[in-house]
């Protein structure tokens, strides 16, 4: 969700602006005056607004307006800061008197809008926007900030309008997108706008933007299938589109290509500067292709960049658990959990690893603290009752389960286990309803109880029960 104030300036690399910054910072330092004229203390601060040294901005900011009282541009410049610092008070001060020397400036009525949306006066701030408006040579971009102070309000629909209204006037940039796609889904109103986004690609089959928009619908509807061709024009068009291979990876994950998934990845720190989350990403996708030491050094790259990123140790932890080395895993496990404890599969991992390792208990205790956190995950339920199975407490391993069941009525992987714990618990009638109860959920899914008895005249009479459902 992005507040931004409009683009009142381009980044500086000129080495004038960079001179200049070094003589004025030596100023501050020898506290001598040095004589600047008004568009160098106006670039000054834009050029450490751009590179988000916020101090020095209203240093320049400040020494600025002492010689030059009635420069807008600084004056604008302070407001941003104030609102950097979430100082709104003092932001609205310092219009009230950039509009006593320009009363009728249509940029201070534009700020106004923007620090009423942050103070969350939405209300005012739709006021500020809508008089902006009608004087604006940039109506794009005054309907973008309308659309984020609708959206901040909770009031979607409307937000909705807005960004369509920006899209409309080539607002071009990606957050546009996102944010329309998000309110849509927020108003559940996704479906019925699948035209509104096809008309996008067809007023404009070279817009990247809109394929890319077109995509994340059919992503947020489940057709990702859709959603991946959608993508896959995005990128056809502009090569270098890191977001739309970043989302061709994730359809394709979905879609269970994980070979294609892989490459997009790759593409994505091909063409923007690498991040934790990408490498992790493309960690997962070598993990499912059972490619486990590429998995394990995407994952180690990705906690080089962010030390925080607990995916990254949970991801090395599970790459060398499908590798068998328990050890090592439960180490980076631990410091998964250590960096966000609130991650049921962190703890399920954790879990399974202590089970592995023959630590009962503290198997015990990490199942114990999954299920607490997401109770609808039936691989916790599953795993930890076979904690008790494999110690021969079928009773115990039948109570999980049972839970389970309570929490998940209608997961058949949670009968089929509960009738496989009954029958070696003896209590052969009691196996028998579940059994039934799992082959009318999903018949399919039978064949997994087989793994629990091997001998083949149990396996024969459990043939001959199941085939009556067929």
């Amino acid at each position: 969700m992005q507040h931004e104030f409009s683009d009142r300036f381009d980044g500086f690399d000129d080495a004038d602006v960079k001179a200049s910054a070094e003589r004025f910072e030596e100023m501050l330092k020898s506290k001598e005056a040095v004589f600047f004229d008004e568009e160098t203390y106006e670039q000054l601060s834009e050029y450490y607004l751009n590179n988000s040294k916020w101090d020095m901005a209203m240093k320049a900011c400040r020494i600025g307006l002492q010689q030059y009282p009635y420069s807008l541009e600084l004056l604008l410049d302070k407001v941003q800061l104030h609102a950097n610092y979430e100082q709104f008070d003092e932001a609205m001060e310092v219009l009230d008197l950039a509009a006593t020397f320009n009363p009728n400036n249509n940029e201070i009525t534009y700020m106004r809008g923007i620090i009423c949306n942050l103070m969350g006066n939405y209300e005012e701030a739709v006021e500020y926007f809508r008089e902006s408006l009608l004087l604006s040579d940039e109506k794009e971009t005054v309907y973008f900030q309308l659309a984020q102070t609708y959206q901040n309000w909770q009031k979607f629909e409307e937000a909705a309008h807005f960004y369509k209204k920006a899209i409309k006037l080539k607002f071009q940039e990606e957050v546009a997108f996102y944010e329309l796609v998000f309110c849509l889904e927020q108003a559940n109103k996704l479906a019925e706008n699948i035209d509104y986004f096809k008309e996008l690609v067809d007023n404009d089959p070279y817009s990247h933007f809109a394929w890319f928009a077109l995509g994340m619908l059919y992503s947020r509807l489940g057709k990702h299938k859709d959603a991946a061709f959608a993508y896959d024009y995005a990128v056809t068009v502009k090569e270098n589109f890191a977001s739309g291979w970043f989302n061709l990876a994730h359809a394709y994950m979905n879609l269970n290509n994980f070979i294609d998934a892989k490459e997009c990845y790759i593409n994505v720190l091909k063409y923007e500067t690498p991040t934790a989350e990408v490498f992790t990403h493309l960690g997962a996708a070598y993990e499912k292709l059972e490619q486990y030491d590429e998995a394990y050094k995407n994952y180690r790259e990705a906690a080089n960049l962010d030390e925080a990123w607990d995916d990254a140790w949970f991801g090395m932890g599970s790459a060398l658990y499908e590798q068998e080395r328990w050890l090592e895993s439960i180490q980076f496990t631990q410091k998964a959990i250590k960096l966000n404890e609130a991650n049921a599969d962190y703890w399920l991992l954790l879990g399974d690893t202590e089970s592995k390792l023959g630590n009962f208990l503290s198997s015990n205790e990490a199942y114990t603290q999954a299920i607490a956190i997401d109770p609808l995950n039936p691989d916790i339920w599953l795993n930890w009752s076979l904690l008790f199975f494999e110690q021969g407490q079928y009773g115990k391993a039948f109570e999980i389960v049972y839970d389970g069941i309570s929490e998940m009525p209608d997961d058949a992987d949670l009968f089929y286990r509960a009738a496989a714990y009954l029958i070696f618990d003896g209590s052969y009638n009691e196996a028998y309803k579940y059994l039934e109860t799992g082959l009318i959920l999903d018949y399919d899914a039978h064949t997994q109880i087989y793994d629990f008895f091997p001998n083949l005249d149990t396996q024969k009479a459990l043939f001959r029960i199941i085939e009556q459902y067929k």
